[in-house]
């Protein structure tokens, strides 16, 4: 039951890792969308289609997500922000909000985009799903291609 539950946590961690990552990926840093002349639509971003979704995807810094187990449902949140640091095993971010967010790293923590906690850098993008209070899920991205600034254009 415990490895079922697992696997449907850690199937819905790398969706919201994927989701993170490409928030990482995006270079734009504005928050709005620009205006389409009257009675047209604007192009959805990078001409695919939904790109209108994935714009409030990646303003989104929290969630209680209730996800569907074999056995039921489970009730799990995510963060996202600036990592503060890891400290007795337990890593802290800055959410965009200004709140910060503390959950504990255990031997069940997976990791997405860094090896383990050990990779785990203070001041960029993580993303964390939880569940009581343990990390379920940690993302960062580790390493910048080609020397860019997390979030920035190269």
């Amino acid at each position: 039951m415990l490895k079922r539950n697992l696997a449907v946590l850690v199937l819905v961690g790398a969706l919201l890792a994927g989701g993170a990552y490409a928030w990482a990926q995006t270079g734009d840093s504005s928050t709005t969308a620009p205006a389409a002349p009257s009675g047209q639509q604007a192009p959805a971003k990078g001409g695919q289609k939904g790109g209108r979704a994935n714009g409030y995807l990646k303003r989104v810094v929290h969630g209680d997500l209730i996800v569907r187990g074999k056995d039921g449902f489970q009730n799990v949140t995510y963060d996202r922000g600036t990592e503060d640091g890891v400290s007795n095993n337990t890593l802290t971010i800055t959410r965009p909000d200004g709140k910060k967010v503390s959950v504990k790293l255990t031997s069940d923590t997976k990791y997405k985009g860094v090896k383990d906690a050990s990779q785990l850098q203070a001041g960029k993008p993580t993303l964390v799903v939880s569940k009581d209070g343990n990390a379920l899920i940690v993302g960062q991205r580790s390493g910048d291609k080609n020397g860019a600034a997390p979030g920035g254009q190269s």
